[in-house]
């Protein structure tokens, strides 16, 4: 048997109900009931609701009670973002991708109006490939 909490009063009276304390456990509830009144009203009126939640009758669950719980749950871990960054990954991914494209361009634009207007210089030591004639008719 587990050994429970013995200096907190709710944990003696809840083991003693379970039927879980030891020969000290007990001896130290009988002690705490003799000297407090309020704590002989707590554990009777926690007995006699024992009692009654014992005298239920046993209900069966719905055979789609567990469809029903774990489709809540999902809708909960839903709403509460759970797997909001599993949706939000190939979002960030075509934003990546459409920077990277935009910047490309960018980069293009500028470095072909750069050569246009004379501000790079082409290596004179390349030479330049002359196109094939096109062949007289």
């Amino acid at each position: 048997m587990a050994k429970p909490e013995t200096d907190n009063a709710d944990a003696l009276m809840s083991a003693y109900l379970d039927e879980e304390l030891d020969a000290d456990g007990k001896s130290k509830l009988e002690a705490m009931l003799a000297d407090s009144p309020d704590a002989q009203k707590e554990l009777s009126g926690l007995q006699s609701m024992l009692r009654l939640v014992k005298a239920l009758p046993e209900e069966q669950a719905p055979p789609d009670f567990y469809e029903k719980v774990a489709k809540k749950i999902r809708r909960r871990r839903w709403l509460r973002g759970d797997y909001l960054v599993a949706l939000s990954l190939p979002f960030q991914i075509i934003n990546v991708m459409v920077i990277l494209a935009v910047a490309v361009v960018y980069m293009m634009l500028h470095l072909q109006s750069d050569v246009a207007g004379g501000k790079l210089e082409r290596d004179p030591t390349v030479q330049k490939v002359k196109q094939p004639e096109p062949p007289a008719p």
